[in-house]
């Protein structure tokens, strides 16, 4: 196992998060589009329905109390979607990391698994206008705002149930991403949360350091790519102009935190942790070799602190050793009382 590995394991669950929140305003947009279909064949003439129609006798108000009702559900759900997401990335983060840097470094470090209040307090927002209910509020009053607005510019114009379709469609996809990107962008604070409470306590015992690593696509944003391979200063903090962060998305800046894709990379005593059967990845002479080869690959190439990582990853081989190896799965089990 490695930091690398520990990254694509928690972006799977967060993708898998995404998906589930896709899935209910998916579902919405569905009710919603078989509401307004519903609207033109009960008030419509020829199947269509004018403004006159639906807004007599109050039936557009009504119409509408019903979708903000429905999104209202909607919303509950999917912060509870959020909330339960982020719970598992900070649980699977802190003891991902603990086992590496512990089992890696051949430390004992005290590891104990994280209490309920203290994953509470590492998922919650500090800011509360940025807390989930807060944020959350002001897209479903935006989305209930513009469904509202785009149902009865349809109806105005007398156009036809495909053309109100496509507005409802692209609104719903429009609040869709929105959440999205709330979802992605707080996923990525709470690990950035359990790599601080790991960091606090493997310190006790061992010397880190860490760097900042960035994506590798065009989609990296300039101050961002800036960051790339910085090391961080004596009191664990990453520099960015009159900005300072102990981690990737925690900066407190909405420009520098929302949706940022980069991660923290520690090394422990000097040496990237890795732990395997069978191969020694904390050798120092692999140590030094692999630190090498990533420094000439981004001086002398160009390439990012995560390109060259993997390049000279897969360049650079450990000698093999045979020692007791202990297995996540097998070390997860003390905290867990699993088996």
């Amino acid at each position: 196992m490695n930091q690398q590995e520990i990254n694509q394991v928690l972006d799977e669950m967060e993708k898998k998060a995404e998906k589930d929140i896709e899935v209910v305003f998916n579902k919405r947009l569905k009710a919603i589009l078989a509401q307004m279909l519903e609207m033109h064949r009960k008030f419509g003439k020829n199947g269509e329905a004018s403004w006159t129609d639906v807004n007599k006798y109050n039936r557009f108000n009504q119409e509408m109390k019903l979708i903000a009702q429905q999104l209202n559900a909607d919303y509950k759900a999917v912060i509870k979607l959020i909330r339960e997401s982020e719970e598992r990335l900070y649980i699977e983060r802190y003891l991902m990391m603990a086992y590496l840097l512990q089992e890696s470094s051949g430390e004992e470090m005290g590891f104990k698994i994280p209490s309920v209040q203290v994953i509470q307090a590492a998922i919650t927002n500090p800011v509360e206008f940025l807390t989930l209910p807060k944020v959350f509020e002001a897209h479903r009053n935006d989305i209930i705002r513009r469904l509202n607005i785009e149902i009865a510019q349809s109806l105005q114009a007398g156009e036809s149930y495909t053309d109100m379709a496509i507005r409802i469609e692209n609104a719903m996809g429009w609040t869709r991403k929105k959440a999205i990107l709330v979802a992605r962008t707080e996923g990525g604070r709470v690990r950035s949360q359990a790599d601080l409470a790991v960091e606090e306590r493997a310190s006790k015992t061992a010397r880190l350091t860490k760097v900042w690593m960035s994506s590798i696509d065009t989609r990296v944003r300039k101050s961002h790519r800036k960051l790339d391979g910085q090391k961080a200063d004596e009191d664990g903090y990453f520099h960015y102009g009159k900005w300072k962060s102990k981690a990737p998305r925690l900066w407190g800046v909405a420009s520098m935190d929302i949706q940022c894709r980069c991660h923290t990379i520690y090394m422990v005593n000097g040496k990237l942790p890795e732990y395997r059967r069978g191969k020694d990845y904390m050798d120092d002479t692999y140590q030094k070799k692999l630190a090498g080869r990533i420094d000439a690959y981004m001086e002398d190439m160009g390439l990012t602190y995560k390109q060259a990582f993997n390049k000279a990853y897969t360049e650079v081989k450990p000698p093999s050793i045979t020692v007791p190896f202990v297995t996540y799965d097998d070390w997860r089990k003390q905290f867990t009382g699993e088996g």
